[in-house]
């Protein structure tokens, strides 16, 4: 069996001018596929509420129709469940119709009514969301097949899903003979492993968020790269509470406290601290934290309270938030850093009462960037918090994947880039 390359090596060989499809000189007439990530944020009247995934995609989709390729997007919206809903349904809660219609605002162009009526050269056209297709999420050879039909060559533009194994994302470059890593992936690639791989130090790493399981892993890399780590959100309360602090009702994730070794981490919490300690990793954890009686946003009845963090601080509470002195020291830490990567919130930032924390390091994010540092931000929800404070145009690079992000770190997986190698044809540049 052939050992895997190290996602390095893919990424160095994925930046060589062979793979960028902007230089391709054939393009005129061709049909392209392109695998966005349209997966906006909609409200309750289904009216788009973040639109930044779509305008970092609109540079690939001008660039390909300027040379008079037939685009073809395709991408997911939410979490349909075609086994269990009907096409209706799914249609009333995850149709990419207002994409469809922002899309053509953003381009000023009217996008395609079908891929196979009337599509001329540099015309753009939408398909529907993929995971309206049980195929798409479960792989299914046959659906990726069907997609590949669609085109002559395809282009991989979704950073946010290349670290899945899905239809859309690497069954279809199996029946496709040209596939390219798109521009926005590109200089996704280009970012973050300069920015990470041969930092400005000391480097500092914010990481929070509720996604436990998919970060033990990360943090543990993150220890041989990093001269700070940040640790917030629910993944600082599944570390506090492997030291014996009270974290309430608090969720987090029992596994994670005595071994994450399913996702590639054999460390419990403890010896990753003492790890940070040798390799002189400064590992800082909240001392204080906002706790509530609910996760949801408190009415007149209930009172946020800031609670130093001790055995028995928070029993029969929730920890929503990192507290003041915490916030306090997390922000004096960012400023000592030439290059800061943030992923994830620091509690749960979408109520605003619990927002204060992720507010705080969002703004200290800003200060290095006006001192010539790094500042890069990681995807997920750490965007939507950056988003909501206008600060996205004042750090270095805002990351459209978050999971994605973080296993590029972690230097592991990433099926959907490894799956490009090799498929780039002999294009003329």
């Amino acid at each position: 069996m052939q050992e895997e390359r190290k996602l390095e090596e893919v990424v160095e060989e994925l930046l060589l001018d062979k793979y960028d499809v902007t230089l391709h000189k054939e393009l005129k007439g061709k049909r392209v596929l392109v695998r966005a990530d349209l997966n906006v944020p909609l409200d309750s009247n289904g009216d788009i509420t973040d639109d930044s995934r779509c305008r970092a995609v609109l540079p690939s989709l001008r660039a390909l129709s300027e040379k008079g390729a037939k685009v073809i997007i395709a991408s997911h919206l939410g979490r349909p469940k075609p086994k269990e809903q009907s096409l209706a349904d799914m249609k009333d809660e995850f149709s990419l119709k207002p994409v469809d219609t922002l899309l053509a605002t953003l381009l000023a162009k009217e996008l395609g009514p079908s891929v196979y009526v009337g599509m001329a050269e540099d015309c753009i056209c939408l398909l529907e969301n993929t995971r309206f297709h049980a195929g798409d999420t479960g792989n299914d050879e046959e659906f990726s097949k069907q997609l590949a039909l669609l085109c002559d060559v395809f282009v991989q533009d979704a950073f946010g899903v290349v670290h899945r194994d899905q239809g859309s994302v690497t069954g279809v470059v199996n029946h496709v003979t040209e596939c390219y890593p798109g521009p926005l992936v590109r200089n996704e690639l280009f970012y973050l492993t300069k920015h990470l791989n041969e930092p400005k130090r000391p480097l500092g790493v914010i990481i929070g968020g509720a996604k436990v399981a998919d970060k033990i892993g990360v943090i543990s890399a993150l220890i041989h790269k990093a001269d700070t780590i940040l640790v917030g959100g629910r993944m600082a309360f599944t570390f506090l509470a492997a030291q014996g602090v009270s974290v309430g009702k608090t969720q987090k994730c029992l596994e994670t406290i005595e071994m994450a070794k399913e996702k590639g981490c054999n460390l419990k919490c403890l010896e990753m601290i003492e790890m940070a300690k040798e390799k002189g990793c400064n590992l800082l954890l909240p001392r204080d934290a906002a706790v509530a009686d609910s996760i949801d946003a408190p009415d007149n009845d209930q009172k946020l309270q800031f609670v130093p963090l001790t055995p028995s601080c928070c029993s029969r509470k929730f920890g929503v938030d990192i507290g003041p002195d915490s916030a306090k020291d997390f922000c004096e830490a960012i400023e000592e850093c030439a290059t800061v990567f943030w992923n994830g919130p620091m509690g749960r930032f979408e109520v605003k009462e619990y927002a204060d924390g992720t507010n705080a390091v969002a703004a200290a994010l800003v200060k290095p960037n006006q001192a010539g540092r790094v500042t890069v931000v990681g995807g997920g929800d750490s965007v939507a918090a950056i988003n909501q404070l206008g600060l996205a145009d004042q750090v270095t690079h805002v990351s459209t994947g978050g999971g994605a992000s973080l296993e590029l770190i972690e230097g592991k997986g990433m099926p959907g880039l490894r799956v490009l190698l090799g498929k780039c044809g002999s294009m003329q540049v």
